[in-house]
């Protein structure tokens, strides 16, 4: 392919050589801090009669659970400490997953005080539970985040809006795992092991919690 676009070199050496382009622009586009913070914008904001808390609750979570670990991430690539914004070793995840984690407790604990809606502080505690599972899990298997993700979307869409509603997440959803499967991100496994956590973590906490 001869590329003529006005593009940095490295960039467009991959567009000229990469094989599986696709699955690297859907692995970006689709990633686990922007599934979680566009859908708890969409879910939160718009039906809110206050908006303007409602924002600014969900603010705070992109914030605390999405923006912020991924800075630290940016900030390791950069002095080389981690490999590349994918963490492709299990090791490389250890302190985003925590910092995620405690940021996240204190965004919750903040959402309780200030009595924000029910849907950020699911949103919130089923992010906490499902990144400490998979921090544990990283010592053992190195479990799909974006698998993860975009299934937790799926459940927690089925609980908010109904069964019928959370189908729409679920070609967005088998497409990710195609496209990890094809970059040979992920075994079958992980992206499995991904799924299940994505999928019950909040089932499990409405059933153990009764917060809707």
């Amino acid at each position: 392919m001869d590329i003529h676009l006005p593009l940095p070199a490295a960039l467009r050496q991959r567009v000229q050589y990469e094989t599986h382009l696709w699955a690297h622009i859907v692995s970006i586009i689709i990633s686990p801090p922007l599934v979680w913070t566009l859908w708890t914008l969409a879910v939160t904001v718009p039906p809110a009669s206050d908006r303007g808390a409602a924002l600014l609750f969900a603010g705070l979570f992109a914030f605390s659970v999405c923006i912020l670990p991924m800075c630290f991430v940016a900030y390791m690539v950069r002095i080389g400490k981690i490999g590349d914004m994918h963490m492709r070793q299990s090791n490389e995840r250890y302190i985003p997953y925590s910092i995620a984690i405690g940021a996240g407790a204190l965004n919750l604990l903040i959402a309780l005080y200030f009595d924000a809606s029910p849907v950020i502080v699911l949103v919130t505690l089923v992010s906490i539970i499902e990144l400490s599972i998979i921090l544990l899990g990283t010592f053992f298997s190195h479990i799909s985040l974006h698998a993860m993700a975009l299934s937790s979307v799926v459940a927690a869409t089925a609980i908010v809006y109904g069964v019928g509603a959370a189908f729409v997440y679920v070609p967005l959803l088998l497409l990710v795992i195609l496209a990890r499967l094809v970059l040979k991100r992920h075994t079958p496994i992980q992206i499995m092991q991904g799924t299940v956590i994505g999928l019950l973590t909040p089932l499990a906490v409405i059933a153990a919690v009764g917060l809707l």
